[in-house]
Order: C-alpha cells, then structure tokens, then sequence
C-alpha cells in the first residue's frame, strides 16, 4: 500500500511539474503572494511569449567551445578555443541583401532627408581593383535590379548598426499601428562574435564547417558554399565549352550569390559559410580568450581596463532624428576601439577561412566587397520553446 502511494504521489509531481513548465510565463489572475486578484487592485500584468520578429529564425542558446579548432597558421593566438553560454537569441536567416538596403535608403530619405540617406549609401569603390576590369560591379551591383537579393556589400560597421537601428524603430512602428498598447520587441542589433559562431554552428560541434563531414561538395560534385577554391578559380570549368568531364560550374558563382542560393545550417540560417563575411558587434582586442566572460562573452573595447573608454550608444539630435554617438567624425575612443570582428568566410576566401571560429578584423570606418551582416535579436523570456 505504502509503494502504491509513493507511486501516486510521484506522478502526482510529475503532473504537476509538466503543467507548470507548460505555463511558467503565465501570470494568472491571482498574486500568490498575497492572495489578491490583479482586477480588484487595477493593476493587470500582461502574460507574455515573445513572438518571432520579422525574418528571425529561433536560436535556442546553450554551451559550446569557441574560438579556433585548427592550426592557427598565422600564430596569431588570438582565439584560442574556450567553453562559453551565449543566451537564446533570434538571427536573421539570411544576410541583409541590396533590397533590404535600399528600402532602408529609401525611408531615411523621407524622414531624415536625402544628405544622411546619401550619407549611408553602400561605397560601391570596393569593387574597384588597379589590375582588373570591376568597372561594372562597381557600376551595376548595387545599383541594377538584377542584383536585389545578393547581399549588399561596401557597408562599413556604423552603417549596418544605423540600419539595425532603423530597422528596430520600422517594426516597433509596425507593431505599435497594429495594437497601440503592443509589447515592442527587442531591438535588432548585430550579433556578438560568440551568437555567431554559436548560430553558424548548428549545434555541430565537432565539425570544420556549418554542415556535416569534411566535404566541400554534394552528391553531384558541386560545391555546398560560395568561395575561392584556389588563385584564379572563383567558381569552376564551365562544361559549355563541351567537356565531359564536369557538370558546370562548381559553384555557380563569380562574386557574392543571392542570400538564399545555398543550403541552410541545422538553426535554418543560409550562408553562414562563404558567400560574404559578416560584421558581429564585437571589438578586436588580442589574447581577449584570456579575460572574456564566458557566459555572453562580448568584447565592447579594445583594450581592457582602460577607464577612459565607453561604450557604444545612439542619441537624437534637436530635430529627434536617431544618429551615431559613434562615428568616424565624432568618435572619443582611442583607435583600437575602431577595430571590429567579422566572422564566416567569403567568396574572395579559400577554403580555410570556411572553418568555425575563423574571425578576423577591420577597421570599422571601412567597407569591402567581402563583407555584409545580418541582424540578431535577444530572446527574453524562456530560452526555449518548449517551455
């Protein structure tokens, strides 16, 4: 009898707990605490599960070993390999494409006016090389419909924090027009080096790339990502020339391939290997393995326990518009703190520069035709679904 009650009494708990993970962010009606109902004391708390933000994919956060796995050929030692906590988080599942880029041109121009929507347009030079005939990317890439959804390039670090600001206000506006009284999302931002590598990861662990094995091409002999396989070959043989030993092109591409052009990762992100590196919010700074946190490490400056430094923030001028605290123009920290990471490899990049936790830096004032972004989103609330 004593068993049978004990037994009883286990799935009682288990019941219990079951239905409790189901509603641990319901409010109820009822403060347990004091046994008053919210509507008599005018006070009713909202129960809240964040929704996913526009073009989010749901990155459920955990532990995983950061940094460089493989032989650090520059000797560097710059991102030894290190067991971190990123939080859950939402990310975009492709990169910010030339659309994106000029619908966000295109607001500006009519809320802040032409000179600051100027100001942000993409530095389409980038493309431009001494010894090579670029001449009509630096002409049409940006510029020609037929590029829309290829990922907009010569972005400098300010810029793609101004579009994540914008963006942020574009949907809280959005949201606020459905339903006045909306829990606004989190803002988006770029991500931090380790929701990067975390996100481009998949949850692979033990792997080089953002997929399985150590191959670089699928069943029919095509590579799985956009990049330089060695000097002088950016994409492959063509086989219209009547060989019978290809089947076209390996990748397809010469430059940066439409965002979505390529396999997803297990989270469903697409590119996180090749096509276009990707800015993360991060600052340089070396040997930052030895004193980052290891839960939600974040470099914010580039050197460490210098109380001159501060951090990053956005204000509004006289006229309320949103502008840079940061800027190359108006800029108080020293010149490291110009320094940002960007992670993942790009089409101009051999293959090493595919592995996991092969970031490098850039001068955050500068723009290449190698480096793009996509924007992430904090997840508040339960870090997974399920609960």
């Amino acid at each position: 009898m004593l068993s049978r009650v004990v037994l009883i009494s286990a799935a009682a708990s288990l019941f219990a707990l079951s239905g409790c993970q189901e509603n641990l962010n319901l409010v109820g009606s009822v403060n347990e605490k004091t046994n008053y109902k919210y509507d008599e004391a005018g006070f009713m708390p909202k129960s809240y599960e964040q929704p996913t933000a526009p073009g989010l994919v749901f990155i459920e956060g955990g532990t995983f070993h950061m940094g460089g796995a493989e032989k650090d050929i520059a000797y560097e030692m710059n991102n030894r390999e290190r067991q971190v906590t990123v939080h859950s988080f939402y990310m975009d599942r492709t990169e910010i494409a030339n659309v994106d880029w000029k619908m966000f041109l295109h607001f500006v121009g009519q809320d802040s006016g032409e000179e600051k929507a100027k100001a942000l347009y993409p530095d389409t030079s980038v493309w431009f090389r001494e010894l090579a005939y670029n001449e009509p990317f630096v002409e049409l890439y940006y510029q020609n419909p037929a590029f829309n959804t290829y990922p907009v390039v010569g972005v400098n670090w300010y810029q793609a924090n101004e579009y994540c600001k914008w963006r942020t206000e574009f949907v809280h506006q959005r949201q606020l027009e459905e339903d006045p009284e909306a829990t606004l999302f989190p803002k988006y931002r770029l991500p931090t080096e380790g929701e990067w590598e975390y996100a481009a990861r998949g949850l692979l662990e033990q792997e080089l790339y953002t997929w399985e094995g150590r191959s670089l091409r699928n069943v029919k002999g095509r590579f799985i990502a956009n990049f330089k396989r060695g000097r002088g070959d950016y994409a492959g043989r063509s086989d219209k020339g009547g060989s019978l030993l290809v089947e076209g092109l390996n990748d397809g591409y010469m430059i940066p391939a439409p965002v979505n052009a390529f396999p997803p990762n297990d989270f469903g992100l697409q590119n996180m290997a090749g096509n276009v590196s990707e800015w993360t919010f991060d600052t340089y700074r070396v040997l930052a393995f030895e004193d980052n946190e290891d839960f939600q490490p974040y470099r914010r400056r580039g050197e460490a326990k210098d109380p001159r430094q501060v951090d990053a923030d956005y204000s509004r001028d006289s006229k309320g518009t949103l502008s840079l605290l940061f800027n190359p123009g108006n800029d108080p920290t020293e010149d490291h703190d110009r320094v940002k990471v960007y992670c993942g490899g790009s089409w101009t990049d051999v293959a090493y520069y595919l592995f996991l936790g092969m970031c490098r830096f850039f001068n955050a004032d500068s723009s290449a035709s190698f480096i793009g972004f996509r924007c992430a989103m904090i997840c508040v609330g339960s870090p997974s679904l399920d609960y």
